[in-house]
């Protein structure tokens, strides 16, 4: 009577390595969906902070007193635009790159000053269409350093 009770611990210990091997299939299934929506969250957000420095670094060219339009020498000019009188602030902080936690790459004008910003991050986007109309060439983009944002000065 003792056999068949140690055959029946047996089969149930095997139900139950198969179920733990089938939970854990099913976990590794659902951190790949987290980590490939953490990722498209990440791509939104550097899409969100890059046009922000975008339209910062524009309109610090065109509001140059006297009609001078130049491009920032540093990314602490669009905080605080000392070539006015009073206060001008194109940006309210400096915002990292959401995908490296790191400052942006700056992106130098041929005339001097910065041009744009980019990430220095090395990944393959997700997002490959699907744009807004400046951000077209981005469907072309091998990796994230790819996506320059830059004033559309001149």
């Amino acid at each position: 009577m003792v056999r068949g009770a140690a055959r029946q611990t047996g089969i149930t210990y095997l139900w139950v390595l198969f179920l733990v091997f089938l939970m854990s299939i099913g976990m590794g299934k659902a951190l790949d969906v987290y980590s490939l929506t953490l990722q498209r969250q990440k791509e939104q957000e550097l899409l969100y902070v890059g046009d922000i420095y975008r339209k910062a670094i524009h309109e610090y060219y065109l509001e140059g007193p006297g009609g001078q339009r130049k491009y920032p020498e540093s990314l602490n000019d669009l905080l605080l635009d000392k070539r006015f009188v009073t206060v001008r602030r194109h940006l309210r902080r400096l915002y990292p790159d959401p995908l490296t936690g790191k400052p942006f790459r700056l992106l130098m004008a041929p005339e001097g000053g910065i041009w744009g910003v980019a990430s220095t991050a090395k990944g393959r986007p997700i997002k490959v269409a699907g744009f807004a109309e400046e951000y077209v060439g981005f469907e072309s983009a091998v990796s994230y350093q790819d996506w320059q944002f830059m004033s559309a000065g001149r």
